[in-house]
């Protein structure tokens, strides 16, 4: 940005130094004028045009001249070295202001095909993997809700037959047989590890569903700060597409110049439409520019070590987390090298949920063909009491495998191979590898752009006519001094009065 300015201020301090010291530079094509001495005589009176001896301190003198005579002065012709030079001038700059447009144009494409579509495909896959974690995060709250539900189950479900147990002397079934011992085992083993179990699920998935909610909160920020993002380009592509459309103005504008055309309408499109517009886009494109670079760098610098990077980020949302969640969270982030302290809890709960499962079966076995009579005559049960103990034998064996099935769709949930793919696409893919480099294909074509249009601004002599000059002389009394007039021309047109200038 500061080299804009700098640029800037040069610009305008050759405006103000005007053609005659820098020429084509401070804004405007001016033919260089040539004559020599002549001499004429009319009514017997010779005047004599000025010389290198009528000069003093580089000062023309003005020429007394008779009013009654009239003399012509010829400037030098149109193969002089001067006139070559100045041709050679016109050519040059009109040829570098266009090819300075062309440029322009070409870059502006390539900000949007190359740049802008590189990163608005790197945030649609960031999206993406927002959504997926998102999916998955609220998957793992079903599961969780599931397993918490199915503990609940189980142990409302084991009121009524505790209350059995305690009307039977503290026996669920009390009759000494060898099934009936089996039956009081399996019995008294199912509540225990159901108690371990309910235990487990209090303290490893207590927390689960208020710290997903904490990461789907967070990647619904990011997802808003993407909607921003895109509005963000939007701007950019306008901006882009509204330079292009100046420049081809411009170049139309070389066209009139080059034909000579210059007139109300053309100095009102230049002087009113586009040089302001222009010169407004062309500071933002700066300004952009200038943020692109730092975006550029800042992801670059971030890509460098992105999981590391990411970590940080993550280690400063800590607090909002209070369960195991986030120990699976940095899990994911690097690469499935850090084992997660929330690991073996998941482990020990799907350890603990399979033996609740076995136990499940084997009462189910025991005691799930069995017709109520049965089980009255086995247990020594009244009818209400083996109902009672029939219907837990079932629900039992459905719940605890639902509950199982719960666990292990949590443990696949939560496995490296789940969120890992998940992260590495959204991170090392979208954001490290199309971002940075859409945001180096935005940054140096923002450039491009920026320093063409610079060039163009050096070199708006191109967009108009040719400054002719006509020589004349301003006359009062009898002397008079030499005057030049400026008309313009196309460059292929000779000076007034077809290469002479006229002194009156």
């Amino acid at each position: 940005l500061s080299v804009a300015v700098v640029w800037f201020m040069v610009i305008v301090v050759l405006k103000f130094m005007g053609e005659k010291k820098v020429g084509f530079l401070a804004g405007r094509l001016i033919r260089p004028t040539t004559t020599t001495g002549t001499s004429s005589k009319e009514e017997g009176v010779e005047v004599v045009m000025p010389s290198s001896s009528n000069q003093q301190d580089g000062i023309d003198e003005g020429i007394p001249v008779n009013n009654n005579a009239t003399h012509t002065t010829t400037s030098n012709t149109i193969d002089s070295p001067t006139e070559q030079k100045f041709t050679r001038s016109v050519y040059l700059t009109r040829t570098i202001f266009i090819l300075s447009g062309i440029i322009v144009i070409i870059s502006g494409g390539l900000f949007y095909g190359k740049g802008v579509v590189s990163f608005k495909n790197s945030i649609d896959e960031v999206r993406l993997g927002i959504d997926l974690v998102q999916t998955a995060a609220q998957k793992t709250i079903d599961l969780t809700q599931n397993i918490i539900q199915a503990e609940s189950d189980i142990e409302e479900e084991l009121v009524p037959t505790t209350q059995v147990q305690t009307e039977n002397n503290g026996e669920i079934c009390g009759l000494d047989s060898e099934i009936s011992n089996q039956v009081r085992m399996v019995y008294v083993e199912l509540t225990k590890n159901v108690d371990m179990l309910k235990e487990m699920v209090e303290g490893s998935l207590a927390s689960f569903n208020h710290d997903l909610k904490n990461l789907i909160t967070l990647t619904e920020k990011v997802d808003t700060g993407l909607d921003q993002a895109d509005v963000f380009f939007y701007i950019l592509i306008t901006i882009s597409v509204v330079l292009i459309g100046l420049i081809v103005a411009m170049l139309v504008g070389v066209f009139f110049a080059w034909k000579g055309v210059s007139n109300c309408f053309t100095k009102a499109m230049q002087y009113a439409i586009i040089w302001p517009l222009f010169i407004f886009f062309l500071v933002l494109s700066w300004i952009f520019a200038t943020l692109f670079l730092t975006a550029s760098l800042a992801g670059s610098d971030f890509c460098i070590n992105p999981d590391k990077n990411v970590q940080a980020i993550l280690g400063q949302s800590a607090d909002e987390f209070d369960g195991i969640i986030f120990s699976f969270v940095l899990f994911y982030v690097s690469g499935c090298t850090i084992k997660p302290a929330g690991e073996g809890e998941i482990i020990a709960l799907a350890t603990q949920a399979r033996v609740v499962l076995g136990y499940a079966h084997d009462l189910t076995e025991l005691l799930g063909n069995l017709p109520i009579a049965g089980i009255v005559a086995l247990c020594g049960l009244t009818i209400p009491q083996a109902t009672v103990l029939k219907t837990f034998v079932d629900f039992s064996h459905d719940v605890t495998h639902l509950l199982n099935r719960a666990i292990v769709g949590l443990r696949e949930v939560l496995a490296c191979e789940t969120f890992n793919p998940i992260y590495t696409t959204f991170v090392h893919k979208a954001l490290c590898i199309e971002g940075v480099s859409g945001l180096k294909t935005i940054f140096t074509t923002t450039l491009i752009i920026s320093i063409f249009s610079m060039i163009m601004i050096m070199f708006r002599a191109a967009l108009y006519p040719i400054k002719e000059p006509d020589v004349q002389s301003a006359s009062s009394g009898e002397n008079a001094m030499e005057v030049v007039k400026y008309n313009e021309t196309s460059p292929g047109e000779k000076g007034a009065g077809d290469g002479q200038v006229v002194v009156y």
